[in-house]
């Protein structure tokens, strides 16, 4: 199996599983199960290298920063990530963002500001017509996570509109 088709299981263990601590695999399963929109493509990319009759050893083992055994060792602890990624992604709760007018927003869209806000800790304000690029969804339905010349502030949906 080719991980360079599977590019979002490769990002995933690559990223999320590769810190060498196999006791804290479950753990930054759960925490990439919890956040990251690219869930249910990893499931899928999981799903295929498991019915695979050609997975490399190798080409897992650098990704995720582990030694193999042989092959049944290795499937073994994808279908154990793959348990975990299925169990939170059930669990996980799906989460609706609004704009002051109603309007749904969505990872990445941009936003307009309604009203001059004060941001707290910096020497400049939010002035009503400032346009907010590329907005980051965060698991609260009345907040979005955003960067502002260089600045990561979080701002309450009631104070922006879709743009």
């Amino acid at each position: 199996m080719d991980f360079k088709k599977l590019p979002e299981l490769t990002q995933f263990l690559s990223t999320s599983i590769a810190d060498g601590d196999p006791d804290a695999d479950e753990q930054s399963t759960h925490a990439f199960a919890a956040t990251s929109p690219a869930r249910e493509q990893v499931i899928t990319q999981l799903r295929l290298a498991l019915a695979s009759s050609e997975l490399s050893l190798e080409e897992l083992g650098t990704l995720s920063n582990r030694w193999f055994g042989d092959t049944d060792e290795a499937r073994t602890w994808l279908a154990r990530i793959l348990s975990v990624l299925e169990a939170g992604s059930a669990a996980a709760k799906i989460v609706v963002v609004k704009d002051s007018n109603g309007t749904v927003l969505a990872e990445g869209d941009s936003v307009t500001v309604i009203k001059d806000l004060k941001v707290k800790g910096g020497s400049s304000d939010l002035k009503r017509g400032t346009t907010i690029k590329k907005i980051h969804l965060i698991d609260d339905a009345e907040n979005i996570e955003c960067r502002v010349d260089g600045s990561t502030l979080v701002l309450k949906t009631c104070f922006l509109k879709k743009g």
